[in-house]
């Protein structure tokens, strides 16, 4: 009965990321209590896609992982043999190094049947602080101390959040469609969703998508991690680009792999799913 509740949800997460619709799906997202309040977007943005599709996530090449135990189809163990870095977690601060990573065989609680199956994969490591991703090794990759800015988690639809990082003046917003269930709901309807970020380059204002979503399945974009992981002194972002409440797609966004004259570039993405 597991194995037909695998494979009938990777059949409906499939569809749902690869096919065109002609009709948003209209489904509801919870407003986590003491989100921040943000301003109310009256600019108009001229950065626009065709679809609500982004990324695009057979188009991002670099490898990441998590340190977890995952279904058999979710790793490649010869991962392992490339050279990783991690962004690491230690009480407030946080840091990027290099890391050795192994991925083992594991039992899966949802797929398998008896205890001593072992159809997972587990990766781990041998650093003692919190991992938030693994990432494969890009050159101009080092060892450093990760400077880092709190922002909220999610930003729903006509909404704004201006920040500086580094020096530099930062603004996240959201276009699209938001609106409660019912009066009395804790739900919000989002659809027709983008996030944008923001700020000035070489004099010249540059407006960067980050992702869109043409509607949510009880899910919402979220921002995992805002600062420079690859050192180069401008933001980064760990953002989680799923639209399904049982699909986690994990995207790393890197200011040194943009082309000139833009802001960041998502490079990575790791997909999981829960049963």
């Amino acid at each position: 009965m597991k194995i037909i509740c695998r494979i009938l949800l990777l059949l409906m997460v499939s569809f749902q990321f690869g096919c065109d619709k002609t009709k948003a799906e209209v489904k509801s997202i919870k407003n986590p209590k003491g989100a921040a309040t943000k301003e109310v977007i009256t600019e108009n943005t001229t950065t626009e896609i065709d679809d609500y599709s982004f990324p695009v996530d057979s188009l991002l090449k670099v490898n990441l992982l998590l340190t977890e135990v995952f279904h058999g189809d979710e790793v490649d163990p010869n991962l392992q043999k490339k050279i990783w870095f991690g962004l690491f977690k230690n009480g407030d601060n946080y840091s990027f190094s290099k890391i050795s990573v192994s991925i083992n065989q594991a039992y899966d609680p949802i797929i398998d049947e008896e205890e001593g199956e072992k159809t997972g994969w587990e990766v781990s490591t041998t650093a003692k602080d919190t991992c938030v991703v693994l990432v494969e090794k890009l050159p101009g990759f080092a060892d450093h101390t990760v400077e880092f800015v709190k922002i909220p988690e999610y930003i729903y639809p006509k909404e704004n959040l201006e920040f500086q990082f580094l020096g530099s003046q930062y603004k996240l917003y959201a276009t699209g469609e938001k609106k409660k269930e019912n009066p009395d709901s804790d739900w919000w309807v989002v659809t027709d969703y983008k996030l944008y970020l923001k700020t000035i380059i070489n004099g010249k204002e540059v407006v960067e998508l980050l992702a869109a979503k043409e509607s949510f399945e009880d899910r919402m974009i979220r921002i995992i991690f805002a600062g420079d992981i690859d050192g180069d002194g401008k933001l980064d972002l760990i953002i989680d680009t799923s639209s399904h409440y049982n699909t986690s797609s994990l995207t790393l966004y890197l200011s040194k792999s943009a082309d000139k004259h833009k802001i960041i570039k998502p490079v990575g993405i790791f997909t999981s799913v829960g049963c």
